[in-house]
């Protein structure tokens, strides 16, 4: 109970949490501590495990582990969006235009907007808990998929994605030009662009594989469903052999 009250007092107890414009300032500025606080994965562990009516002892930290590795097992490879927009800018990247320096900003800017959304989804959760009067904390986060964008848990992960795949298309088009193209060609022309480009992405990637993913895993779970990954792999298999056996007894004719 003294993890809940922390949680609230962290993320309510702001003046500027009285303010919708102040709360996103707030929330922009609180993603630079670092990764979620115990306190919070405390809360919103026990939210997330009165919500869906699991027993206490569930292992909520395995169930993320599952998910993650799922999330990233569906992300592997490149969907058409992302081959598609991999053309349009080896196209569009014509001589004076410099469009993979500009490109090379879109992740920063996008990771500040995802770790703004997640902190700002947090602290929507912990000013819930305020106005209500329930007695248990984890029964008053009201988990739900209109505290994101759109309604989706799951945009938050696409941009994740773009960010990587834009750091990877970033470092991938320098060694391609580096080791085709000489170093004084144009692609290399301006060293301070390639720099800062280069510079850029590996920041970019640290900081979202440090706090931005982390954070999304925990947060992505506070919508209105859970995921596959909610049963062990093992007693997935076990159900969809069980399945699997009763459609065959089922066209047998000796059944």
């Amino acid at each position: 109970m003294r993890r809940q009250s922390t949680f609230v007092f962290h993320h309510a107890s702001h003046p500027w949490s009285k303010s919708k414009i102040l709360l996103w300032m707030l929330c922009f500025l609180r993603q630079f501590k670092g990764s979620i606080k115990k306190s919070d994965y405390m809360a919103l562990r026990l939210g997330f495990i009165t919500y869906h009516k699991l027993p206490h002892s569930y292992d909520f930290h395995k169930y993320m582990v599952r998910s993650m590795e799922d999330d990233y097992n569906g992300s592997v490879g490149i969907s058409w969006p992302l081959w598609a927009y991999a053309i349009i800018c080896i196209f569009v990247n014509v001589h004076g235009l410099n469009i993979y320096f500009w490109l090379s900003f879109a992740p920063v800017i996008i990771v500040l907007l995802v770790g703004t959304e997640l902190q700002h989804v947090v602290a929507q959760l912990a000013l819930e808990v305020v106005e209500a009067t329930a007695t248990n904390v984890g029964t008053q986060l009201k988990l739900r998929d209109d505290l994101f964008w759109f309604g989706k848990p799951r945009v938050l992960w696409w941009l994740i994605q773009f960010i990587s795949f834009q750091n990877a298309f970033e470092m991938a088009t320098f060694l391609w030009s580096l080791w085709e193209l000489s170093a004084n060609s144009c692609f290399m022309k301006n060293q301070y662009m390639v720099v800062i480009r280069l510079a850029s992405g590996l920041l970019v990637q640290i900081w979202c594989s440090y706090s931005t993913l982390p954070l999304n895993v925990i947060i992505s779970q506070m919508g209105s469903k859970f995921k596959k990954s909610l049963v062990s792999e093992s007693v997935r298999d076990s159900l969809h052999s069980w399945c699997k056996r009763i459609k065959d007894r089922r066209h047998n004719p000796l059944f």
